[in-house]
């Protein structure tokens, strides 16, 4: 330790360097203070043999002032007993650092006799790599979810995430995973930076499901937006929106709808992605279309998802897709017309398909293909089969205010005694049906019956959905038609339909609850009605002439259009006098109302799938993008890096991991925290000890975390090692290679310059650049030493070399001298590498749009100059990037 000393200068305790850097307070001829302000504690030690060493930080150390503003050494001087450190003009002396910065620059800690131990080292150089290779993945982003990878919808999610205006209509049909697609756009946009605060409206029932298919299929945690939200907001900060104080939140329609305040803040707030599901509840002179238009101005990315676009009407259809893009859609007749062409190019596309030559020409001219994703089950595979169940009744309909007397009540109660112990989801027209079907089916049968509608608060809702999902609780669910949008009961193949609705497109949605991706079973549809009265009307129209009960079919709204007066007509006809067969006028109406509906539905069925619906269809689903994709997702999850890094990195803080392998064939691993060393450490989210890094079990077992290279855990605990400084500095010593002296080796890192830098990694990943010189400056060559050598190191003293002058003042800076230099030639390689790369994929994706632009009016010029922005900028960023010392090893061989 020298004796000379200055108020101001920096040192570090060597028993404590946990307190940070300490500030020179006071010195005398047999004492010394230093100040910690890190820690708001002094030290006084005994001159002689105080355990302090002056820390000086060397070039390529990143070091911060008190207010936080960083730079890079590139030299230091030192003039009356202060240091001063510079990075071109900039200037900071020594008693300016950062109060709390901590000792974790890689030189200055070898140099300060602070190095950890070597497998420390390696992991670092492990976890560097993995990130690297990470940033540099295609897959990035897509890895997390905890769900199948169905085709389909990574498809859509890859097109969507890749776009620099993510603007789209999702509305696949009913079961083929909307909110899944639409939640792997928002996880991959999140992961990769791209988006950062979203919102999403959703109608009031589906709040609580939306919030929880994020948290356990993404990792994604969202805040709830509403009254109680509003209260806090307002207690932690007055003066401030309360929209600003989260980044991701969920809310209701009626939020929104209801508060004029709400409204407002919400608006001023700014979001990067809004998402509105249900979106087809949206009339265009709707408060909440008003609201969705005025908070979409300075919105980036807007998703609207909806299973029936046109269930309002070709009008209320227009007015969805003018919010996505007002420029392309601002006049309805021109887009009726364009309608009308469509059916032309659909023709030109079969024509070329039944040739067996590719269409994609054509496809890339249609423009609504850029924002309507539309997949149908036709083209999906993986769908049960639906098998009806008619049944006639005899009797008459009882009051809803006592049903115990209703036939359809007492047909429920022999259906829950004969499939016992199977469950059942009944669905009715409104809540008053609901509550009073429930207290009728006692007087019959004594079954657990859960009850869902909109008298229920969110909470309640949810409760009774879960005591239902349970295999050991309710045998039965009562929803009013709220159960029919957005729910989801795949586990239940019986849906007992108590009554029917007169729009076909609601009865699909009913449908939809257990006829959707992930049903195993043959789904059966209970059609209870009764004779002779305006419930025979409806459900043989629905069988006979629709046929909807049997399948999707595509054109409901038309159908609806074309026979709603009609249906309802006879219904009145029937409920005003009961008839029975002899009754020739009203079943001669029933039966021409069937005989021209069949025919109705054939023809629109033709039309579509030779019109605008095909163009639709083909455009939002290319097997080949998707099975590439979904191929590199599975290549990277063979691969056992990520589980035994994890392992490693656990272990170095006392958690144990141990694999299970459980009777049903679920993979599942177990963190045994009983020795932890460090309460600091990250820990899983609900306090979880239980993981699986295998898809299957994942999706199995929906209680487990799914660790990915995106899981929010992974990337915390990677974080923590690399930021408190472990492996920055190793020394480590080598025996019988025949041959004697020094080697240090070094890791650099390029880091992007600070601001917006999403996607640039994914040209300049940050991969380590590891050089290996020896004592003379000569870099290590392949045969210098035996091969695998890293794994025959042991540990060293961290200060055999302090009391060596020579050792600490001109070998080991001339090594990093020459470290550094040979550093700098990679990382320029780098650079340029980087940027030729970004230049060549996207000068292709700029020409690929400007020329898609001049044929598909879809594509606006916007999009062009986001690419030509995109270009510069990256370029600037890439070429830029600053080198980095991120770790240091040194070796003595012997």
């Amino acid at each position: 330790m020298t004796n000379t000393f200055c108020k101001g200068q920096r040192w570090v305790s060597e028993t404590e360097p946990e307190l940070g850097l300490g500030v020179l307070f006071s010195f005398d001829a047999r004492t010394v203070t230093l100040h910690f302000p890190g820690s708001d504690c002094f030290r006084t030690y005994s001159r002689a043999a105080a355990p302090i060493k002056r820390m000086r930080f060397q070039p390529g150390d990143r070091i911060s002032r008190e207010d936080g503003t960083q730079m890079t050494v590139e030299t230091v001087a030192e003039n009356a007993g202060i240091l001063t450190y510079f990075q071109g003009d900039k200037q900071l002396f020594e008693y300016e650092l950062s109060s709390v910065l901590a000792v974790d620059m890689p030189f200055s800690k070898l140099l300060s006799g602070l190095s950890g131990t070597s497998a420390k080292f390696d992991l670092r150089y492990r976890i560097r790599s993995a990130q690297g290779a990470y940033q540099n993945s295609p897959a990035r982003g897509f890895l997390g979810g905890q769900v199948d990878l169905i085709p389909h919808q990574f498809y859509i999610a890859g097109e969507v995430s890749g776009r620099y205006f993510p603007r789209v209509l999702l509305s696949d049909e009913t079961g083929l995973g909307k909110t899944i697609e639409a939640g792997l756009i928002l996880h991959r946009l999140l992961v990769t930076s791209q988006i950062s605060r979203v919102l999403i409206i959703v109608p009031d029932v589906l709040v609580h499901q939306w919030f929880i298919e994020l948290y356990r299929k993404f990792s994604l945690i969202f805040r709830i937006f509403d009254d109680a939200y509003l209260k806090g907001a307002a207690a932690a900060e007055p003066d401030m929106n309360p929209f600003l104080l989260d980044q991701q939140g969920i809310c209701s329609e009626s939020f929104i709808r209801d508060s004029e305040h709400v409204k407002t803040a919400l608006i001023s707030a700014g979001w990067d992605m809004v998402v509105m599901d249900e979106a087809h509840h949206m009339a265009e002179d709707s408060s909440m279309y008003q609201f969705l238009a005025a908070l979409d101005v300075e919105t980036q990315g807007l998703m609207l998802l909806t299973a029936t676009p046109e269930q309002m009407g070709i009008e209320a259809h227009f007015a969805q897709l003018k919010l996505l893009d007002p420029c392309r859609y601002h006049d309805f007749l021109a887009f009726v017309k364009e309608l009308e062409r469509h059916k032309a190019v659909a023709q030109k596309v079969r024509e070329k398909l039944d040739r067996d030559e590719s269409p994609q020409s054509l496809l890339d001219a249609f423009g609504p293909g850029r924002v309507i994703f539309r997949n149908r089950r036709r083209s999906i595979k993986g769908f049960p089969e639906r098998q009806v169940s008619l049944i006639p009744l005899e009797g008459r309909c009882s009051s809803e205010e006592d049903l115990s007397g209703d036939p359809k009540v007492a047909c429920l109660a022999q259906l829950c005694r004969s499939l016992k112990p199977e469950k059942i989801l009944v669905i009715c027209r409104s809540r008053q049906t609901a509550k009073a079907l429930i207290q009728g089916l006692e007087a019959h049968v004594s079954v657990d019956a859960a009850r869902f509608d909109e008298s229920m608060d969110l909470l309640a809702r949810d409760r009774q959905a879960a005591w239902f999902a349970d295999p050991e609780g309710a045998r039965l669910m009562v929803c009013s038609e709220i159960g029919s949008e957005g729910r989801n009961f795949q586990f239940v193949h019986h849906l007992f339909l108590y009554d029917l609705p007169v729009n076909p497109e609601l009865l699909e949605q009913r449908i939809g609850r257990v006829d959707r991706i992930g049903q195993k079973e043959k789904i059966i549809i209970h059609v209870p009605y009764i004779r002779n009265t305006s419930h025979e009307i409806l459900a043989l129209w629905y069988d006979q002439g629709i046929g909807l009960f049997k399948e999707n079919v595509n054109g409901l709204h038309a159908v609806y259009t074309q026979f709603k007066s009609r249906v309802i007509q006879l219904m009145e006809q029937a409920d005003h006098r009961p008839f029975d067969a002899a009754d020739s006028q009203i079943r001669q109406k029933m039966t021409g109302l069937i005989r021209d509906t069949a025919a109705f539905v054939k023809q629109i069925t033709k039309d579509l799938n030779q019109g605008r619906h095909i163009l639709l269809e083909l455009n939002s689903f290319k097997p080949e993008s998707a099975h590439a994709l979904i191929q590199m997702i599975q290549q990277t999850e063979k691969a056992k890096d990520l589980h035994n890094l994890m392992a490693d990195l656990l272990d170095g803080y006392g958690i144990e991991t141990d694999h299970i392998t459980e009777v049903a064939g679920n993979s599942v691993v177990s963190f045994i925290p009983d020795r932890m060393t460090d309460e600091n450490f990250p820990t899983l989210s609900g306090g979880g000890k239980y993981v699986t890094f295998d898809r299957a079990t994942a999706i199995a077992r929906d209680d487990l975390d799914f660790l990915t290279w995106d899981h929010p855990f992974v990337r915390q605990v990677m974080e923590y090692f690399i930021t408190q400084g472990e492996g920055q500095a190793s020394v480590a010593r080598l025996s019988g290679t025949g041959r004697q002296g020094l080697l240090l080796e070094t890791l650099f890192l390029l880091d992007l310059p600070d601001g917006d830098t999403f996607l640039a990694d994914r040209f300049l990943p940050a991969l380590p650049i590891r050089i290996v010189v020896d004592h003379t400056g000569k870099p290590l060559r392949f045969g210098d030493l035996p091969a695998n050598w890293e794994s025959s190191l042991m540990s060293d003293d961290p200060g055999w070399f302090l009391d060596l002058p020579q050792v600490v003042q001109e070998i080991l800076p001339d090594m990093l001298d020459k470290s550094q230099h040979l550093a700098r030639k990679t990382a320029q390689t780098h650079r340029l590498d980087g940027a030729a790369k970004m230049e060549n994929v996207l000068t292709r994706e700029k020409d690929r749009l400007a020329t898609l632009s001049k044929i598909n009016p879809g594509i606006s010029s916007k999009e062009v100059e986001a690419v030509i922005k995109a270009q510069v900028h990256f370029r600037s960023l890439i070429l830029n990037a600053r080198l980095r010392l991120d770790g240091v090893r040194l070796i003595r061989i012997f």
